[in-house]
């Protein structure tokens, strides 16, 4: 079975711009990321968190129920959320360009509070990719536990 979410132009075309001035491309960190495609200032902010709020096991639920039906589109569908403690996520059901900003525990970015938004630590250059440190959210404990987790 073919899954879409390792196809660089369905990618392009299926992730809803929520992040400005950025592109998705290929990624030296981790398959795909997202890049500047101009200066973004220090203390920019990229975007702001929308969703559903649910719990994790209502999460794994829906996915358990869903995601076998929906073929090379699953991991479209059921891939993109926040953790807002070790119980509760905020869920989206499409794929936005947050997902594509990859791990690092140097990040240039960070997510802030109330609103929950994400922020330039600092001046991004254009091509230079946006990170995230993942360990600064409250993840789950089978988040952590996972085996393709490791890099954190």
């Amino acid at each position: 079975m073919e899954d879409k979410t390792q196809d660089l132009d369905f990618v392009r075309r299926a992730t809803l711009d929520t992040i400005a001035n950025t592109e998705i491309g290929p990624s030296r960190l981790h398959g795909f990321g997202l890049f500047a495609s101009q200066a973004i200032p220090a203390d920019s902010q990229l975007c702001q968190f929308e969703g559903q709020v649910i719990s994790i096991a209502h999460y794994h639920e829906l996915e358990a129920l869903l995601a076998p039906k929906l073929a090379e589109y699953r991991n479209y569908m059921f891939m993109e959320c926040n953790y807002l403690d070790k119980q509760t996520l905020l869920a989206r059901p499409f794929r936005t360009k947050y997902s594509y900003i990859n791990h690092s525990r140097t990040p240039n970015t960070e997510i802030r509070q109330q609103p929950l938004r994400l922020v330039a630590l600092r001046t991004i250059q254009p091509g230079e990719e946006l990170t995230v440190d993942y360990r600064k959210e409250q993840l789950s404990d089978d988040y952590l536990s996972n085996p393709a987790k490791q890099f954190l």
